[in-house]
C-alpha cells in the first residue's frame, strides 16, 4: 500500500512540475513591420463567457481581468485604442480540454494468471489554455498569437496579478519594437 501511495506520489510531483514550466508558444507573420500600426481596439466578441460548462475558469471577472490586460499590453506597445480608425484587432480566447488518467494496479489474480482489473483509479484533469492574438483589422488576417497554458482557478484576489503576469508574458514575444526617443530631442535650449 506505501508503495502505490509514493507511486501517485510521485505521478502527482511530475504533474506539478510540468505544469509549473508552462512556456509561451508564438507565432507571427514575418513579413508583418508592427511598427508601421499605431491603433487597436478590442474585440467584443471575445468578452462573453464561451465555456459555461466551467465557471470557475471562464466567467465574466477572469474575462474583464484578461481584457484589461490585454489593452494594457497593447498601450504599453505604443498602440492608441481608436474605435473609429482601428488598424488592428486584439483579442483572446480560452480554451479548455479535459484528459482522464487511470492509475492502474495489474497484479495477477493467481488462477491461469491473467489480468483481473487494473484500474484502481480514474482521474479528470482540466487543462486551460490562454490565447492572445492580434488582427489586421482591414483584412481579418491575425498576424501575431500566443499561448499559454495556465491555471484560472484561483480566488479573485490572486486572479488578476496571475492573468497580468500571463498576458504580460504573452506580449513578450509581441514583435513590435518600441523606437527609443531621441536623447537631443529632449534637452531644453
Amino acid at each position: 500500500m506505501c508503495v502505490y501511495k509514493f507511486f501517485l506520489s510521485l505521478i502527482l510531483l511530475v504533474l506539478l512540475n510540468c505544469a509549473a514550466t508552462s512556456e509561451v508558444v508564438y507565432d507571427y507573420n514575418l513579413e508583418t513591420d508592427f511598427n508601421q500600426y499605431d491603433t487597436f481596439v478590442l474585440c467584443v466578441d471575445d468578452f462573453s463567457v464561451e465555456n459555461s460548462n466551467y465557471p470557475n475558469l471562464d466567467n465574466e471577472d477572469i474575462r474583464r481581468y484578461i481584457r484589461d490586460a490585454v489593452d494594457s499590453e497593447m498601450t504599453n506597445t505604443d498602440h492608441r485604442t481608436n474605435v473609429f480608425d482601428p488598424q488592428l484587432q486584439a483579442g483572446f480566447r480560452i480554451l479548455i480540454s479535459e484528459e482522464t488518467a487511470e492509475f492502474e494496479n495489474c497484479e495477477t489474480s493467481g488462477q491461469l494468471e491473467y489480468w483481473e482489473s487494473c484500474t484502481i483509479h480514474q482521474e479528470t484533469y482540466e487543462k486551460e489554455t490562454l490565447v492572445v492574438y492580434v488582427a489586421d483589422f482591414e483584412t481579418s488576417k491575425v498576424l501575431w498569437h500566443a499561448s499559454i497554458i495556465c491555471n484560472l482557478n484561483k480566488s479573485k484576489k490572486k486572479l488578476k496579478p496571475y492573468i497580468s503576469g500571463l498576458v504580460t508574458d504573452l506580449f513578450a514575444t509581441y514583435p513590435k519594437k518600441l523606437i527609443a526617443q531621441n536623447p537631443e530631442d529632449s534637452k531644453v535650449n
